[in-house]
């Protein structure tokens, strides 16, 4: 699907929220700066009638109060006839008490009278709705903070139903333990009866009632408008219209983005949980058993979920494939992805709902509405950045087959085999690069008008592309070095989302072909600096994982900033591509220039800082996606990047439980260090490179040497083995780190025939660059050894995390379990009842050994010469309906297929355990041994 923008003049600033008003043909909006305003419902209308401003109303009663922000509105259902609309809204600062509060007001709708009268001299605004100011009356409150929620819904019931935050911001989670308290409103779903009116226990009127059959109601000590706990920051929410419950996207907080069905009484987790990741298992529960959410996305797929609403029968037309009709719609504020999701599947399957992707909109998605005052129901969304945007069905039977399958067809070069490019494409190179295990780059980018692009500003034209072709020495078969071109990664703009391709060399080095969107793998022989002549594996990146760096915190190409081509002459500098009318003139500021991080005639500082942003800052920025709270981008001074003296939040490795992410003075004992010096557990960056970096490792362990300490050099005690072990092998790496390969080679074979020495995957992880590639044991490989890995002992919550969290893991990128993954292969949920450990692990070494009937996949060539392979969803007499690889769905009418022929390789990948531990494959056959039929995960009461 696609979205179309409503309202296309109509100038919106940060709306919140929006919907039809009901009695009239106008629409109303909710900004985040309290303003609420209304207007006619027509394409061309241009501008909005303010009926109120939250904050001024407040300044008058209230004129010490700082006004923070609107979240959200929603009107009575009787709203035609007493005027009342509903909004939550909050004060400065943090933890102010009573600082969010739920109010009431009341709006005047116009009469008939007045709207025939309406545009008179007299009366030039009688058409047009007011709220009275005076009429404010705020029924609850609960305090300020960052996550408040918050979303109004009127349940079938009639009740006003409201979801609350935790209230803490992201460091450290739930600070205040609110979600688990009973006491507390925050992290909860409250349920009111805003008809009526009652008095509270101390005697005081409350302007509500609170419903006899709360859960709580009859609870020493508990809140009695919480209907349920455990929420992290409810963000909207809908009624199922089939069943009457009700559903909440909650935001996550490091590692998911979960859905719950809302259970009466029920504690869905937080902050004891994050979905089925154990986040604080040490404070007081509150009531229950946890209740797991019904959908959880991965933070690769969803940063911050927006909720939701459900489709009505008629809202689409109903000859399209999507069967959309009463499903449940959320989205991501981030990237702007839109899932659907069956709430009906598990009494119809057995089976946990499953997301699916409909539309890739590039919007900050913070509401969506139904509109029923056209001829059908239509969906709509809120863009936070200022727009209204229809969700409309592609008309396109399947983009996939239109967009170029060659390099050549690109129309970026006009030579492929010299890789000349086209008038209006151009190079450009940045001074400090991604180590990518010793490729170069050659970049470009091209701009389809005369008006310049503004990559500090982030504003980009739609056809903007950037292409980054992958260059390596490789050795051809008799030994003899040549350079070739790998690949060529193209990013193109089209006015909503970057979308990533990957083009692979040909053997001639004519031309590139478009790689599948799941990505490949081929192997090259290389001149190892360390191990000589070696066969060395390159990976095409799935376009899933691009997305996670080339997201909304980060569009573009990361390298094209003015610090990183710095303000000077010359060939490829920002100056001379502004000057040509590509760039907008961009002046850096003194001391933020990037420098080659090998460039030891510049500081270390400066080496150390390019370092890290042109190898870390694409994620590790403010919604970057990654899971720390760090800002390496070269900009921000050290003092605001979260390195120094900050808590490893991540994991110590070994090093103790006191780790800080750098320890000043002391970088065996920096996590940042360790991190980048491992091929082990833990290792980083994850995506772009498969050695250890070595060079870059040197370079952050002589800058955090360098830097003054700033505390007492830590005791290690005697005692904990596991941390003199890892202490010992950081600096062990670092004297190999700084003699030749051959003696460094030595001492590592000499000290692992050592009996006394860790054999552990984080020593083994340091000392990974001097064991021979053919003696590593630190990963399976390409040779998996059944026997031996069928003989180790596994641990089910770790496999859980490796299946759920590593950047390795791509079972989930095919197959469910207890909410978690997709449902490209079959459910993993329950497979102890229908495999043994041992076919498990044979099923995963050799995929294709055995394919089940409903998993074979086909090939398809049409009569237009067009290639699809994947497995046959539907067919009829009409049209035959083809899920490919990546996930995909694409249409074939019938009478276009010239050829079908079943596949007998499957679509499940070979060579999977290559990259991971042994113990991590123990860990995951236990991981999927202990799940049951449901795919519910064991999870503590």
């Amino acid at each position: 699907m696609k979205v179309e923008r409503v309202h296309p003049k109509l100038s919106l600033q940060s709306p919140i929220t929006a919907m039809d008003l009901p009695g009239t043909e106008r629409r109303l909006v909710l900004q985040v700066n309290g303003h609420v305003s209304t207007f006619d419902n027509r394409d061309d209308v241009e501008a909005m009638d303010l009926a109120l401003d939250i904050n001024e109303v407040n300044q008058t009663k209230n004129p010490d109060e700082l006004f923070a922000a609107a979240r959200d509105l929603t009107l009575h259902p009787n709203f035609e006839s007493n005027g009342y609309l509903y909004v939550v809204w909050s004060i400065r600062p943090h933890d102010v008490e009573g600082g969010t509060r739920v109010s009431r007001f009341q709006m005047e709708l116009p009469s008939k009278r007045e709207i025939a009268n309406a545009g008179s001299s007299d009366s030039p605004d009688l058409a047009l709705p007011r709220i009275d100011p005076d009429s404010r009356l705020d029924l609850l409150s609960y305090p300020s903070g960052d996550h408040i929620g918050a979303s109004l819904n009127f349940g079938p019931d009639g009740f006003l139903y409201i979801t609350t935050g935790d209230g803490s911001l992201p460091f450290p989670p739930d600070v205040n333990k609110t979600a688990q308290n009973i006491g507390d409103l925050r992290g909860s779903v409250l349920r009111i009866d805003v008809n009526q009116t009652s008095q509270a226990a101390d005697g005081t009127k409350l302007p509500y009632r609170i419903p006899d059959d709360n859960p709580f109601v009859d609870v020493e000590g508990a809140r009695r408008e919480i209907y349920a706990i455990g929420l992290r920051n409810g963000f909207r929410a809908a009624f199922d219209p089939a069943t009457d419950d009700l559903w909440v996207a909650d935001v996550g907080w490091e590692k998911c983005e979960m859905v719950h069905r809302i259970v009466p009484g029920g504690n869905h987790g937080w902050s004891l949980y994050e979905g089925p990741h154990p986040v604080d298992l040490e404070q007081t529960p509150g009531p229950g058993t946890v209740i797991l959410p019904e959908v959880v996305f991965p933070r690769s797929e969803s940063q911050s979920i927006t909720g939701g609403v459900f489709v009505p029968p008629a809202a689409f037309d109903s000859s399209d494939n999507l069967a959309l009709s009463e499903q449940y719609l959320c989205g991501c504020f981030m990237n702007g992805n839109v899932w659907s999701i069956d709430t009906q599947s598990k009494s119809k399957t057995g089976q946990p709902p499953v997301p699916r992707k409909i539309a890739s909109t590039g919007l900050k998605i913070i509401d969506f509405f139904v509109s029923e005052q056209g001829p059908i129901p239509e969906v709509l969304l809120v863009d936070y950045a200022g727009g209204l945007y229809r969700l409309v069905v592609n008309e396109s039977v399947d983009d996939s087959l239109a967009f170029p399958q060659h390099l050549s067809e690109t129309g970026l070069f006009a030579d492929t085999t010299s890789l000349v490019p086209n008038p209006g494409v151009v190079a450009y190179q940045p001074v400090a690069t991604m180590f990518r295990d010793g490729i170069r780059t050659l970049r470009v980018f091209g701009v389809p008008s005369q008006e310049p692009i503004n990559p500090v500003r982030n504003r980009y034209l739609p056809g903007t592309v950037f292409a980054n072709t992958l260059v390596r020495d490789v050795l051809d078969s008799k030994g003899t070095p040549k350079t070739i071109r790998l690949e060529t990664q193209v990013l193109s703009y089209d006015g909503l989302n970057w979308n990533p391709t990957t083009f692979a060399w040909n053997e001639a080095q004519t031309d590139a072909t478009l790689v599948p969107a799941m990505g490949a793998t081929k192997k090259f022989r290389v001149d190892d600096p360390i191990w000589g002549p070696r066969d060395w594996e390159h990976r095409f990146y799935p376009r899933d994982v691009c997305i996670t760096c080339h997201n909304v915190a980060n569009p573009g190409a990361a390298s094209l900033v003015p610090e990183n081509l710095r303000d000077a002459t010359g060939p490829g500098s920002w100056s001379e591509l502004a000057e040509a009318g590509h760039l907008v003139a961009a002046k850096v500021k003194a001391g933020h220039e990037m420098v080659d991080p090998a460039d030891e005639d510049q500081s270390l500082e400066q080496r150390a800082r390019s370092y890290l942003h042109s190898n870390c800052a694409h994620c590790h920025r403010p919604a970057g996606g990654a899971t720390s709270k760090m800002d390496l981008r070269h900009i921000k001074p050290l003092k605001q990047t979260a390195l120094i003296n900050v808590p490893a939040v991540q994991g110590d490795f070994g090093l103790g439980a006191d780790t800080l992410v750098v320890d000043p003075g002391h970088p065996e004992r920096s996590a940042l260090v360790y991190r980048v010096a491992t091929g082990g557990p833990g290792k980083m960056p994850r995506v772009g490179c498969s050695a250890v970096d070595l060079e870059g490792a040197k370079l952050l362990w002589d800058w955090v040497e360098s830097m003054s300490p700033h505390q007492e050099v830590k005791a290690v005690a005697v005692s904990d083995e596991e941390t003199n072990q890892t202490l010992q092998a950081m600096l062990l790496w670092q004297k190999l780190s700084r003699v030749s390969p051959e003696k460094a080679k030595d001492v590592v074979a000499d000290v692992l025939n050592q009996a006394a020495f860790s054999h552990s995957p984080v020593v083994l992880g340091l000392l990974q660059p001097w064991i021979d590639p053919s003696q590593r044991t630190l990963l399976v490989g390409d040779s998996p050894d059944a026997d031996a890995l069928l003989a180790l002992e596994g641990n089910a919550q770790r496999g859980l995390q490796w299946f759920y969290e590593s950047a390795a893991s791509q079972c989930r990128q095919c197959h469910r379990i207890g909410g978690l993954g997709k449902e490209l292969g079959p459910s993993l949920a329950g497979i102890s009842k229908r495999r043994t450990r041992a076919e498990i692990l044979r099923g995963i070494i050799d995929p294709s050994a055995k394919i089940e009937p409903e998993w074979q996949s086909h090939t398809l060539l049409t009569v237009d010469g067009d290639l699809v392979a994947g497995r046959i969803l539907r067919e009829d007499n009409d049209v035959v309906v083809v899920q490919q690889a990546d996930g995909t769905q694409t249409t074939l009418h019938s009478e276009d297929i010239e050829v079908r022929k079943p596949n007998q390789q499957s679509l499940m990948p070979a060579g999977l355990l290559s990259a991971m531990t042994p113990q991590e494959v123990a860990d995951l056959l236990e991981f999927l041994m202990q799940t049951n039929e449901a795919g519910e995960l064991p999870v503590a009461d």
